[in-house]
């Protein structure tokens, strides 16, 4: 079996011993690789750096472990390790920002001090803010233009254009305009007005070796006998175009006092589109129009060509350095609430942004995606659109995976990390499994931190030097996460239908969010994936062609395109179906306003396309027969993966936190399924049948439960799948155990010494008494059974991990509800039941100082086991 997990390692400075336990208790956990990160190191690429990298690279070759650098001192990537602030401040970001001055009413003859205009206007609670003066003397007029309004803050596509009047010797320009009212537009270069300017630029030609220079060939230059062997490869973390200080998603152009990313071979692009004139067009990345025909263009045509040379100048020369010196070249960008198309802290364009990498990547932290939040706003590290997080956010990064052939089928998934220490392995497991499901198959588990305990910084950690009480179980499901990867890797996605990547969509207006149609896929059990423009545009890069009226890219056949409704169409997409009038592509939506560029003609064309609205979109593609999952009776929240590696494997999940799915499943077009339980590493038969060229299945699934069917090809004989409701309703009878519990409290760092014990009757909350107690609570009980066989041990109330031992033989472990564990057989007599309940952290963080910062606030749920326990037979 290939591994499939990296976890971050945090990099301190740590001693020699420090390190290498570490390293220990990640190679435990069944993880064969790890990923560096090189955030708080105070030394990056210094001597300290180097000795500490070495430590781990020794540690790793002794256990036959890979190693991934993250690529920057810290995130995100494009700092350079400060290379643009100590040797090349000719290289620092560059913007074009916009100020301007109104002028309402009758025509009259104007001054307007240009320099003076040359910078932000600000508040006075602004003063004082850090500003670089002497580059800002350096800001340049690119051009000034006058705009008519229209009402509120919308213009008419009427302008003047008043930059030929301008000169640095003579900086006040004379002017009169027509009466009305009027919006001067300056639009100045700048190197200070906009985000970090410490960071490269990620548009410049320059930039991508600038990140080389200072990181890359260094390390290289130190261990370059390791690379491709022991080094994998390098990280890059959500390298952005940081246009702005805020931390914002709505940064579309046009975003209010939004400076926007600059470069000479950028302004190359626009006078080749535009000629000499561009510079008027300019003012339409910052005014808004009524008429909307030269704005929503020019808005297009912008994020076009920065999102391309954000590919050519940064991503794709990486990626080769990283061919050319045997490793690969991973990370992700920021993806969140749909600014993975935007600016700010996004890329522009989330395929391009990674066309570079060897493995599409995303990351999901900080709360974003929550068990049974798959439809609400909530909060986290940022407002997070539960309908982006659930049903966007893994199978964007997925279809990258699947679909572009320098990726080989891989997606990566920074997870679990800034989730808070109440996040534990019972929550981390629905987690992953929803990344699962949607075709996620490497994982960057975030964090192993050496730093003291507790480590304020983003927690969950795994290890917490010893002090959380659920590590072993965290080991546990790192294992199980590696056998799912493995079993989800070097085969084939099936899917039937294709949606459209919205990126494009949303440059030039509104669009409806993809999120919508891909919601109603995964509600209704049809598989698909989300295809770029660049992809129909470019089909022989993907491995691509159109037959028997089906899009096939990269192997995966598509039956249909969905096409999310939006104000503009590109051009390009209507080219496409005009030369592929058989293949189905449809608007989920209204019609849209027109096809960019406008034409005399050009709304003509948008009837070529089929329309459909997005209510009853399910049902309607599955009364087409492009799902190969059906259900008797709807369950929205059973979500299925369909992959081929040797025949078909189903991945299912009931994402529900309340509802048991209890129903019929037919698959189409396979043979006979077995199901495999990954996590108990168990095959077992399933009650299922082959009607005509099918296979039905009567399946139950638990809240939160996960199960594989595999077709069974060699026809092997495996005991009887029974869910928990098959076999709790196959047991007649119940002994509820009673009695003296004895009940011993452990710290996780000094198990197995009892810190306090008592004994007990009626067995309560731990955390009732205990308010701020953390670790390992064991619950010992004796007691009397006649010889008993099949035998269903049920606890009510668990939180949140258990496992249990009977006569000092460990019978069962589990970390998710239903908290039951099968016995086969009690002999008559006397027997010692020993059930040890894991917390996580959070409690015990009572007992130290508040972090700085919280990202959200949360309840707590009750500690320990209570209820009943009893023996169902």
């Amino acid at each position: 079996m290939k591994n499939h997990i990296f976890p971050f390692l945090w990099m301190r400075g740590e001693s020699d011993e420090v390190i290498r336990e570490e390293m220990d208790r990640i190679n435990y956990c069944g993880i064969k690789a790890v990923c560096v990160e090189a955030r708080p190191h105070d030394d990056y690429c210094g001597p300290d750096w180097w000795r500490d990298l070495g430590i781990v690279l020794e540690e790793a070759e002794k256990r036959q472990m890979k190693v991934w650098i993250l690529d920057d001192k810290h995130f995100p990537t494009g700092f350079a390790n400060g290379l643009i602030k100590d040797k090349y401040p000719d290289r620092k970001k560059q913007y074009i920002n916009c100020s301007t001055a109104d002028v309402f009413g009758k025509s009259r003859l104007m001054t307007l001090d240009i320099n003076r205009m040359l910078k932000p206007s600000i508040g006075f609670w602004q003063i004082g803010d850090a500003v670089d003066y002497d580059e800002r003397l350096n800001n340049e007029v690119v051009a000034i233009v006058a705009l008519r309004f229209d009402e509120d803050n919308i213009f008419h596509e009427d302008t003047i254009d008043l930059t030929e009047l301008y000169t640095v010797d003579n900086p006040v320009i004379r002017f009169q305009l027509p009466e009305g009212a009027w919006r001067v537009h300056l639009i100045y270069k700048t190197r200070t007005d906009g985000g970090d300017d410490t960071y490269i630029n990620m548009i410049d030609e320059i930039s991508a070796s600038t990140q080389i220079e200072a990181v890359y060939e260094p390390h290289f230059g130190k261990f370059k006998e390791k690379f491709g062997t022991t080094i994998a490869g390098f990280f890059s973390d959500e390298p952005q175009f940081g246009n702005i200080f805020e931390q914002c998603f709505d940064t579309k152009v046009g975003h209010k006092k939004m400076s926007l990313p600059w470069s000479e071979e950028l302004k190359k692009l626009l006078v080749e589109a535009y000629g000499d004139s561009f510079t008027e067009k300019l003012v339409y990345l910052f005014a808004s129009t009524k008429e909307r025909i030269l704005e929503p263009q020019v808005r297009y045509d912008y994020m076009d060509f920065i999102s391309r040379l954000y590919a050519k100048n940064f991503a794709q020369p990486i990626g080769h350095w990283c061919e050319e010196h045997g490793v690969e070249y991973i990370g992700h960008v920021v993806e969140d609430n749909s600014v993975h198309s935007r600016l700010g802290l996004g890329a522009a364009h989330y395929f391009r942004a990674i066309s570079g990498q060897h493995m599409a990547g995303i990351d999901c932290i900080g709360g974003q995606v929550v068990y049974g939040a798959g439809r609400q706003t909530h909060g986290g590290m940022s407002d997070s659109d539960g309908e982006f997080f659930h049903y966007i956010l893994g199978k964007l990064g997925a279809s990258s995976g699947h679909l572009e052939p320098k990726k080989k089928g891989r997606t990566m998934c920074e997870l679990f990390g800034a989730y808070g220490w109440n996040f534990g392995v019972r929550d981390m497991k629905y987690v992953l499994d929803h990344l699962l499901v949607r075709g996620v198959n490497e994982l960057v588990p975030h964090a192993f931190s050496m730093a003291n305990y507790p480590d304020s910084d983003c927690p969950p950690h795994f290890y917490a030097r010893g002090h959380n009480g659920q590590f072993d179980y965290f080991a546990d499901l790192m294992r199980y996460g590696n056998r799912m990867c493995d079993l989800l890797s070097d085969g084939q996605h099936v899917a039937s239908v294709a949606v459209l990547y919205d990126g494009e969509l949303d440059w030039s207006g509104e669009r409806m969010p993809m999120q919508k149609i891909c919601r109603q896929l995964i509600e209704h059990q049809v598989e698909f994936d989300i295809v770029s423009l660049d992809m129909l545009t470019n089909l022989a890069d993907y491995n691509g062609t159109i037959q028997d009226n089906a899009l096939v890219i990269n192997g995966i056949a598509f039956k249909m395109l969905l096409v999310p409704s939006a104000e503009y169409m590109p051009q390009a997409l209507l080219d496409f179906v005009e030369q592929h009038p058989a293949f189905p592509v449809i608007v989920v939506g209204d019609k849209p306003l027109n096809v960019l560029p406008v034409t005399a003609h050009s709304y003509e064309k948008l009837d070529l396309f089929t329309y459909q609205n997005l209510e009853g979109l399910g049902e309607s593609i599955q009364r087409q027969g492009l799902s190969r999952v059906s259900l008797e009776q709807p369950f929205a929240d059973l979500t299925v993966y369909h992959y081929d590696k040797n025949g078909n494997i189903f991945a299912l999940l009931n994402e529900s936190s309340t509802a048991v799915f209890s129903g019929n499943i037919t698959f189409k077009g396979s043979e006979e399924l077995i199901a495999y339980d990954v996590y108990a590493d168990k095959k077992y038969a399933v009650s299922g049948q082959i009607i005509g060229s099918d296979y039905c299945v009567s399946l139950n699934l638990e809240p939160g439960q996960a199960i594989v069917l595999l077709e069974n090809f060699n026809q092997e004989i495996y005991p009887i799948y029974q869910s928990y409701q098959e076999k709790r309703q196959a047991k007649t009878t119940e002994q509820v155990l009673t009695g003296d519990w004895t009940v011993k409290l452990m710290k996780a760092k000094t198990y197995p010494t009892v810190e306090e014990e008592f004994e007990t009757s009626v067995l309560s909350p731990i955390s009732d008494c205990y308010p701020d107690f953390a670790g390992i609570i064991r619950y010992e009980l004796d007691f009397r059974t006649d010889d008993l066989k099949n035998v269903l041990l049920e606890m009510e109330h668990v939180h949140e991990v258990v496992t249990v031992e009977i006569d000092g033989v460990r019978v069962g472990r589990v970390i998710t509800a239903p908290y039951a564990v099968d016995l086969e057989q009690l002999s008559a007599g006397d027997h010692h039941m020993a059930i040890e309940v894991a917390t996580t952290p959070v409690r015990d963080q009572a007992n130290y100082p508040q972090p700085p910062f919280d990202f959200s606030y949360e309840g707590q749920e009750a500690t320990g086991f209570w209820g009943k326990v009893s023996l169902r037979y």
